[in-house]
């Protein structure tokens, strides 16, 4: 192993939808202490819907696109699908995740997981799985970015705002990302409202967006019982 290295496999899980510098900081971190890093990109098997509009395949070249140099044995990306639905966090959702992590890893676990504070990654599991795992936590409050904002910049059309919160690498990829995001209806639907408003702020799209995720939140929970 390279001494320079802390640890052996790192592990990153978020939907990616899409990549911010929020998610860019996570996965640097990574690359820089352990030899291997394992980014999984959850709801895998969700698109053109309203948390998950882009297809995993678009989520996981874009993390590509942002480490060009990174050979796949240092940074292996795989998509995860959810048991059910993103809001089904049971027990045996760590177990879950732990399997897909080995199954990526040659049988290994991640000895180091990073990611930032809103959801306590190691809560996830039983501690017994962890018992040899570290954990990098970020505070979100320093990076206060969400793929949400991305994605209403996309709808507004406002280039420069998504570029000052997305990785250089990607900016190339901006129209792409905006035709694939047009395309699906409920942003289509979002971006009509938008136009009725005569407010093509972020702030109104934050504020028509909360709502439909709230809804969205209350269906999938409710699918759960």
């Amino acid at each position: 192993m390279d001494t320079q290295k802390n640890f052996e496999i790192g592990l990153v899980c978020g939907r990616f939808g899409h990549e911010h510098l929020g998610h860019v900081a996570l996965i640097s971190t990574s690359l820089s202490l352990c030899e291997r890093t394992l980014v999984l990109v959850g709801s895998a098997q969700e698109a053109k819907t309203l948390r998950n509009p882009f297809t995993v395949q678009t989520r996981i070249d874009v993390i590509h696109k942002t480490y060009p140099d990174v050979s796949e044995d240092k940074l292996l990306v795989r998509g995860l699908n959810d048991m059910t639905n993103e809001y089904d966090i049971t027990d045996d959702w760590g177990k879950y995740v732990k399997y897909n992590v080995e199954k990526a890893m040659g049988g290994k676990f991640a000895d180091l997981m990073i990611y930032g504070n809103d959801e306590f990654r190691s809560k996830w599991f039983a501690k017994e799985d962890i018992s040899d795992t570290a954990e990098f936590v970020f505070p979100r409050r320093k990076m206060p970015i969400s793929a949400t904002m991305l994605r209403g910049y996309l709808l507004l059309n406002d280039e420069e705002s998504w570029k000052v919160l997305t990785h250089p690498n990607i900016h190339p990829m901006y129209q792409t990302l905006r035709s694939e995001l047009l395309e699906v209806p409920v942003y289509k639907e979002i971006y009509n409202l938008l136009l009725e408003s005569n407010d093509m702020s972020i702030d109104s799209f934050m504020k028509i967006y909360s709502k439909y995720e709230s809804d969205d939140r209350a269906q999938k929970i409710a699918n759960l019982q």
